[in-house]
């Protein structure tokens, strides 16, 4: 049997863990967004469902909404503006806000999207029910309390 060094790690690879359940997830959806001939990622999907109502919102408010950094935000944010899915321009009470809306075409996206993002939904509240249906619950208790405590402070209090 081949050695499973994920496995062994245990929580220590917790990062990674996470990390290649996401890539595994998004791997499907791309795929799925290929077939349907959609021209989107799912690394898009936050940034754009929380534009989907056509509010314009600052790319600080998207940070604290969808729980990114700034820095995240913004690549997203320049890879949609340069696929002409979002349309941006400066606050005019303060030209360091950067403010961003659906473009015309962005909307039209999403109008074709909504359907699809519903059979995406379906499918993962079947897999999450398969799994015992806890997955959330626990990931909403690791966000908490890394808010309370960071891995920073955690393993610095080790260290002391």
């Amino acid at each position: 049997m081949e050695r499973d060094i994920i496995e062994e790690l245990g929580s220590l690879a917790l990062a990674t863990r996470l990390k290649n359940l996401s890539e595994r997830l998004a791997k499907d959806v791309s795929q799925i967004y290929k077939e349907s001939e959609l021209d989107f990622e799912p690394r898009w999907f936050t940034l754009v469902y929380a534009l989907k109502e056509g509010e314009e919102l600052a790319v600080t408010e998207l940070s604290s909404m969808l729980k990114q950094t700034h820095p995240a935000i913004n690549q997203v944010a320049n890879v949609l503006v340069a696929n002409k899915l979002v349309n941006e321009r400066k606050d005019e009470a303060d030209q360091r806000k950067r403010l961003l809306r659906l473009s015309t075409k962005g909307e039209k996206l999403v109008s074709h999207m909504s359907d699809l993002w519903g059979q995406i939904k379906k499918a993962n509240d079947e897999l999450l029910d398969e799994s015992g249906g806890i997955l959330l619950e626990s990931l909403d208790k690791v966000e908490e309390a890394l808010d309370n405590k960071s891995m920073y402070e955690r393993i610095r209090s080790f260290q002391a």
